[in-house]
């Protein structure tokens, strides 16, 4: 038996003198509309249905060119244009670049006959699913159809199982049906001022849509319908395993993907390119390797994987990966646990899964209907291990039960493991905020009222619907790609388009939200009133944080315990502090301090803290280490001057080996951070000349390294050396 193709479709232009009217907001004609609308629905075709074939009929052409002519006579002004074929960039071109408006008029029921004719003997020898006649036309000539005539017709439609699709003007939507064509029709507009040739047609026309199944819709809407790309559509393939629930219960289940992130085009491969003469070369992949900016051989035995840490290379040997032999591909059950121990955040974000019970197996589909009612009642959800393939990597996975068409299933859904959840620490609320008043809560009320997008949009028949519905919500970012290769395929030579502003209108704020939310927004703004905070001077700071008064009292020794950087009772309380961290250390330091912790140990902490923040951490110190440095220091003056003055003189020696020059002399040198002397404290035991001289570093001898001198040494030589040896 034959393969099915695809589907095969006919497009019925009119391009007759009537198509000049201009039609929608923007005033184009109904002819450049018509011909949009064909070029699009070809490149729907080329994206999303590869295997579809499509083939063109004209009428209102200055030529006759059909079948029906030849054998019978008459049927004027139609062209067979492009034979069934699979939908092309170069039949597209032609399409778009030598299809003209002419200044004739053909019959529109002549056309219908034709295209059924044309289709038929194009589809000879071939199996296609589905058979469709896409008739777009104002329909402004008039057509004296008897009534056996167009009987006849629709009976031959019915006969090859045609679907007729009719676009034209003056066609009014549902709501509901706004986002789509060929699926659902919409109704002539019985209010609209019509030519007595028009309404004589529409009456034809609503007679042969009723016999045929066919679909009608407003030119207006299909051109903006059409420019959004559906993805490839492809035939669901299931995973088929067993899953097991203890060691008795088994069931045969195929599960099905339901959502995936979507991948659109995908890479692009180049054969040929165009040279500034215009000539067309192939084009092919070469590889060459480089050593210090020069090209080298090198043999494939000698390459090895590796990745670039920052700018060095780590070699990798596949040798490290972990041996473990996961077994068979299988689902099993580690248990059950109530659906309110699952949050959101511990969902992966690979897409979800249908489980339905495998085809043809009644006993696992008695088994699946009574466990997902039974794990609905209770309110659990099942937690399991997914093998995909023999001896992969298992994941953990959480089955959901749920009914859709009251069909009992479960919904597979990736979980994270621990190693995955990232903890998020945000810093402290050191201030406690007033509630807000009822004015306050009134108006955020009002401006969730003023933006709900269920009544978002006004369509053109003044009906309000939903913006950004599920439906109808495409990826802006795959649409412009889509946009942009198919620009380029029919327009090589011009540079790409900018972002056209329906793609534009799903990533923005709806005009009607807009306007309707400015006065509940202008209330937010009085009601809320936010107050700048300037950040205060060196001076301010030092006085806030540690009550140092700057130059006339710089070796105040006064605690820190009772200066500004603690908080009221009620914030100290609230505050959830089990040692000192690298968010707000200083607070977190005096915080401990207060509540009685032992001032050798938080002293530790704190010294681990500046460690790791001066010395491992990837971003340059900043206030919060002079912060920290300084209650540090103020701490110990009162509290014991022996564990600073020891530790200093270690971090001294450390910011100087790690070259922390800078370091040493803007923040320890420039804000006298060093040794506490005996003035400072009566329990130290340095002099104030040790203290004096502590700020001193020894001066090293610049050494000088004659080039000329000694063995030239070939660092490569060396480089391969030293990995030689390892």
């Amino acid at each position: 038996m034959a393969r099915a193709l695809g589907k095969a479709h006919m497009i019925v232009l009119d391009v007759g003198h009537s198509t000049a009217l201009a039609t929608g907001i923007d005033k184009q004609s109904f002819f450049q509309k018509s011909k949009a609308c064909a070029s699009l629905i070809i490149q729907r075709m080329i994206f999303s249905a590869p295997n579809d074939h499509v083939g063109v009929v004209l009428f209102g052409t200055n030529e006759t060119n059909n079948e029906q002519n030849v054998e019978l006579g008459g049927y004027e002004h139609i062209t067979e244009a492009f034979e069934l074929k699979q939908a092309n960039w170069p039949a597209l071109r032609i399409l778009q670049d030598q299809v003209e408006q002419t200044n004739v008029d053909g019959c529109w029921f002549e056309a219908l006959i034709v295209a059924v004719n044309f289709l038929r003997n194009g589809s000879q020898g071939k199996k296609f699913t589905e058979y469709s006649i896409i008739l777009i036309s104002p329909f402004l000539k008039r057509s004296d159809i008897s009534q056996d005539q167009l009987e006849n017709v629709t009976d031959g439609i019915r006969g090859m199982q045609v679907v007729l699709h009719v676009i034209t003007n003056y066609v009014l939507h549902p709501t509901s049906s706004l986002q789509s064509i060929f699926t659902t029709s919409g109704t002539f507009d019985e209010q609209a001022s019509k030519s007595d040739a028009r309404s004589l047609n529409e009456r034809s026309l609503k007679e042969a849509l009723k016999s045929t199944n066919g679909t009608l819709s407003n030119i207006n809407l299909a051109e903006r319908v059409l420019t959004f790309f559906d993805p490839k559509v492809v035939r669901p393939t299931p995973w088929n395993s067993v899953l097991s629930i203890g060691t008795k219960v088994k069931l045969s289940i195929s599960a099905y993907v339901m959502i995936s992130e979507q991948k659109g085009l995908g890479s692009f491969k180049v054969d040929s390119a165009d040279d500034e003469n215009g000539t067309t070369n192939t084009v092919g992949m070469k590889t060459q390797y480089f050593l210090n900016d020069k090209q080298i051989d090198i043999s494939m035995q000698d390459i090895i994987m590796g990745y670039m840490y920052g700018s060095t290379a780590v070699p990798y040997d596949n040798t490290i990966d972990i041996e473990y032999r996961s077994g068979d591909s299988r689902l099993a059950c580690l248990g059950f646990t109530a659906a309110s121990n699952v949050l959101e955040e511990h969902l992966s974000t690979k897409g979800s899964h249908l489980v339905v019970a495998k085809k043809g197996c009644t006993a696992s589909n008695y088994k699946l209907a009574a466990l997902v009612k039974a794990m609905h009642e209770l309110n659990v959800i099942m937690i399991t291990t997914k093998v995909y393939r023999k001896d992969n990597k298992p994941r953990l996975n959480a089955l959901v039960p749920t009914y859709r068409s009251e069909i009992p299933c479960l919904v597979m859904i990736e979980l994270i493991f621990k190693d995955e959840l990232c903890c998020l620490k945000f810093p402290p609320l050191l201030k406690s905020r007033p509630a807000p008043t009822e004015e306050q809560y009134s108006a955020i009320d009002k401006l969730i009222d003023s933006m709900n997008l269920m009544d978002a949009i006004d369509d053109t028949n003044g009906e309000a619907r939903e913006a950004f519905t599920l439906h109808s919500t495409f990826n802006p970012t795959i649409q412009h790609v889509y946009r942009a290769a198919a620009h380029r395929a029919l327009h090589p030579k011009e540079p790409l388009p900018a972002v056209d502003s329906t793609l534009q209108e799903l990533f923005e704020k709806p005009e009607k939200i807009a306007n309707r939310s400015k006065p509940a927004v202008e209330d937010v703004k009085k009601l809320f009133e936010l107050k700048e905070v300037k950040q205060n001077t060196r001076t301010e700071w030092l006085q806030r944080m540690a009550k140092v008064k700057v130059a006339d009292d710089a070796t105040s020794s006064i605690s820190t315990m009772d200066s500004g950087i603690l908080m009221d009772d009620d914030d100290a309380d609230r505050r959830t502090v089990v040692s000192v961290g690298t968010l707000t250390p200083a607070q977190d330091f005096a915080l401990l301090l207060r509540r009685g912790e032992k001032f050798a140990t938080v002293a530790t902490q704190l010294q681990n803290v500046l460690f790791e923040l001066l010395f491992t951490s990837m971003r340059p110190p900043g206030e919060k280490v002079v912060t920290a440095l300084m209650v540090y220091r103020s701490e110990a003056q009162t509290l014991g001057p022996y564990r600073y003055n020891e530790w200093v003189a270690e971090f001294k020696n450390t910011l100087l080996n790690h070259r922390k020059q800078e370091f040493w002399e803007n923040v320890v040198v420039g804000k006298r951070l060093g040794l506490i002397d005996s003035q400072e404290s009566d329990m130290s035991t340095i002099s104030v000349e040790q203290a004096a001289n502590f700020y001193e570093t020894p001066t090293q001898p610049k050494v000088t390294v004659d080039s000329s001198s000694g063995d030239n040494i070939d660092l490569d030589s060396l480089f391969h050396e030293l990995n030689g040896s390892f």
